[in-house]
């Protein structure tokens, strides 16, 4: 074969395909070819008597399995593919490997090799774990989409000059300092309480011509309390994020050692005008539901703009489910609500609650009524029509019917709590399923504390309860993962196509077993990554087991997103399901790491709950 057909063949195999021409030259010039018939039997070993294993092979034809010492087949390499790679780097001291279907293949020698390994693509490769991967994976997507203002830090925007005063500071003082810095906010310490606040010019101007304030009358009790915050170092991605969650114009900006300025919306919205800012700002500037059917189109552009430029999907997810719960706020308010309604509280819950839902799938919502508000004519109506309205608005409606227009989901706290009491005590299939998607519930708008009184239920019972915990692990084991004892993908038998269910054989495992152990230790937070962080504070995962499990997470939440918009562009209904041809080499094995990942967690869930004894 010539060299340029070794080339084209090594342009094919990852990582190899991202080294230089001149690299790839070397490397081709290096390999010979190797035939081995059917039922040739390869014995490497790391010994330096052993010839064989001095070599990294390449698959070009055939198939070859792999067996261990214990003589347990691990893995089959196909065309594309290498093996070796373990012998070499001294991991593995002894392999066998067996033709299945005659073979041809590549050999390069150890030496050559081993050069690559100064390469840092190459060496990352073969060292990293799945975590290292994965960040690098990212990290070369982003930096081909350099130009995408979203990743770029808080420091690189514009920002106002820092102008600080105490709480007894005269209003005119604050306009003279603001207009000498040309900034429209004064950031107020209070010196017996510690506490941060800002205020801002439009403050200011309310106090003098409305409250009719004198120029000496004290900033202190005009100033918001507290400040909300950014890190001269986060993205302005996050920053965005804050400003949409918050309702607010302005960040106060902060490095390690305190306080350096501020970033202004306006500011913020100049470094991206045709993108995340638009959105935000049609949210924002809606006067009616008519307006908020186009912001949905345009929310939609941005999640796929967002995952082409290599933002991590629970980054997408954060700020889509904020702009799907400001959009709900619209249409509760232009709905026009009864008074006794604005003391009651709207949840969204399951994996919107979680800030995990990127593409709508269905609508999980709730509302909780003081007892003070039973029995509220034109209730039903009113939630009825704000279902609807939001299914015109392209949230299709829940199949199970989990919507505030269903009496279960739109009930008083204290009928909520005993309803919680009943599915506890009388766990069904469906009461395991109505708890798991409450747990998550989270408020878009009202009384919070209506949420927190219902979740805390749920925790003293389990607190006093603790057989209830295996049972209601029991999921996490329910869905086989789909990799199997020798390493290889499995994919779904019953549809005869080489696809896999993303969402049973590796999210759900790790979103409802990270759950469980919430539920367990009482956190309250809902995002699956939050709880990960609080388990690891709390010492229930180690640092890096909860790093791997979270990057494991996001990277199963990435492909299952690429597969839906990739749905969603041929007009086909979007679904869980993964076609693994679709998917480069490298992203396959990065999969069979990642479910070898899910695999761990089962068995950790499995061993803390004690789960296989009441299967």
């Amino acid at each position: 074969m010539s060299i340029q057909q070794q080339l084209n063949f090594l342009k094919q195999v990852e990582p190899f395909s991202a080294l230089s021409l001149k690299e790839l030259t070397h490397l081709a010039s290096a390999l010979d070819v190797v035939y081995f018939p059917l039922k040739t039997t390869l014995e490497l070993s790391s010994r330096a008597s052993s010839k064989q294993s001095t070599f990294l092979y390449f698959v070009i034809k055939g198939h070859i399995a792999e067996f261990d010492e214990s003589n347990r087949q691990r893995a089959v390499y196909g065309a594309n593919t290498f093996f070796g790679d373990g012998l070499l780097l001294k991991r593995e001291s002894y392999l066998r490997y067996e033709v299945i279907e005659e073979a041809i293949a590549y050999r390069l020698p150890q030496a050559v090799f081993l050069e690559l390994m100064s390469q840092p693509e190459i060496q990352g490769f073969f060292i990293d774990d799945i975590t290292a991967k994965l960040n690098r994976l990212h990290a070369q997507i982003q930096a081909e989409s350099s130009s995408e203002a979203l990743m770029g830090v808080v420091e690189e925007a514009p920002l106002q000059s820092l102008v600080e005063v105490n709480e007894s500071t005269g209003i005119g003082e604050c306009v003279q300092k603001m207009q000498q810095y040309q900034t429209d906010a004064c950031v107020v310490h209070f010196s017996a309480s510690n506490e941060v606040g800002i205020v801002t010019s439009i403050d200011l101007l309310n106090a003098l011509a409305l409250d009719h304030l004198s120029v000496e009358s004290e900033v202190g009790s005009l100033a918001t309390v507290p400040i909300i915050s950014v890190h001269q170092f986060d993205y302005l991605f996050n920053a965005l994020l804050k400003m949409t969650k918050f309702r607010i114009n302005r960040l106060v900006v902060r490095s390690d050692d305190g306080l350096v300025g501020v970033l202004h919306q306006k500011d913020l919205m100049g470094m991206f005008a045709n993108q995340s800012g638009l959105v935000v700002l049609s949210v924002q500037q809606a006067e009616k539901i008519e307006d908020l059917k186009s912001v949905i189109h345009q929310i939609d552009a941005l999640v796929i703009n967002l995952n082409n430029r290599g933002v991590k999907t629970h980054y997408i997810a954060k700020l889509v489910n904020e702009l799907h719960r400001k959009i709900m706020e619209k249409v509760f308010e232009f709905l026009k609500p009864f008074p006794e309604l604005e003391s009651g509280c709207l949840l969204v819950m399951g994996s919107e609650g979680r800030a995990e839902q990127v593409i709508r799938t269905d609508q999980d919502n709730a509302f909780i009524l003081p007892d003070s508000a039973k029995n509220l004519p034109g209730l039903v109506d009113f939630m009825q029509e704000f279902t609807h309205s939001l299914i015109e608005l392209g949230f299709p409606p829940c199949p199970g019917n989990i919507m505030v227009s269903n009496p279960v989901w739109c009930q008083t706290l204290s009928n909520l709590k005993q309803q919680l009491r009943e599915w506890m005590t009388q766990p069904t299939a469906d009461a395991f399923m109505n708890l798991s998607i409450f747990f998550d519930a989270d408020v878009v708008l009202g009384d919070e504390s209506l949420l927190l009184e219902a979740k805390q239920v749920m925790l003293t019972w389990v607190a006093a309860n603790q057989h209830f915990l295996p049972h209601f692990a029991k999921p996490v084991l329910q869905f086989e993962t789909p990799i199997s004892f020798f390493g290889k993908l499995v994919t779904d038998k019953k549809s005869h196509k080489s696809q896999i269910d993303l969402k049973k054989g590796g999210v759900f495992p790790i979103v409802h077993g990270v759950r469980c152990l919430a539920i367990e230790k009482g956190i309250l937070k809902t995002n699956t990554h939050w709880r990960i962080k609080a388990l690891m504070e709390q010492g229930v995962l180690t640092d890096s087991f909860g790093i791997e499990l979270g990057e494991t997470l996001n990277f199963l939440n990435t492909l299952r997103l690429e597969s839906m918009v990739d749905q969603v562009r041929r007009n086909k209904m979007p679904n869980n399901f993964l076609q693994v041809s679709d998917l480069t080499p490298i992203q396959q094995d990065l999969l069979k790491e990642a479910f070898n990942v899910v695999n761990r967690f089962k068995k950790l869930i499995d061993h803390h709950f004690k789960v296989s004894a009441v299967l």
